[in-house]
């Protein structure tokens, strides 16, 4: 232990106060450094809050957004609804006209083939008509039936 006392006695004099001012600088360095990772530590807080401020207010909107979606696929869900009601009344509609107008080309056929029978039945009446008339007035011509008898009886000669 001697020698190392004789050692730091025997040491120049200007080491101790170098040694001190060497500690100071330390020092300082250490003070800034805390103080300038203090201040970046409280910028880094701030744009932190910043950032949390400002992902709040885009969470809120979102949350506006979501719900609004929401809403519109409801209504759109509504909608469709009544699309698909509508549809289908517009398709029993369709069917039931449908089915009428084939009832009525039905009884319109069975009509008209009545009135095709009618008519073969008018037709063939006056026809037979049309030939007892003409067979009638051949008779009359030529005086074979009672008019002509008759006519003969009051014209004479012919």
């Amino acid at each position: 232990m001697w020698m190392l006392q004789q050692e730091l006695t025997t040491m120049p004099s200007w080491v101790g106060p170098t040694i001190a001012i060497a500690l100071s600088v330390i020092a300082v360095a250490v003070v800034l450094f805390a103080a300038v990772t203090a201040f970046f530590a409280l910028k880094i807080v701030g744009e932190a809050e910043e950032r949390k401020a400002l992902f709040t207010g885009i969470k809120a909107d979102l949350d506006e957004t979501l719900v609004g979606i929401r809403q519109l696929t409801a209504q759109g869900q509504e909608l469709m609804g009544v699309v698909r009601l509508e549809a289908g009344a517009f398709v029993q509609t369709g069917r039931r006209i449908r089915r009428k107008v084939n009832r009525g080309m039905d009884r319109v056929e069975r009509r008209m083939q009545d009135l095709e029978a009618l008519y073969d039945v008018v037709h063939a009446e006056v026809e037979d008509s049309a030939l007892d008339m003409a067979a009638a007035l051949r008779r009359v011509r030529r005086g074979n039936g009672m008019i002509g008898r008759v006519r003969r009886m009051l014209v004479p000669g012919r």
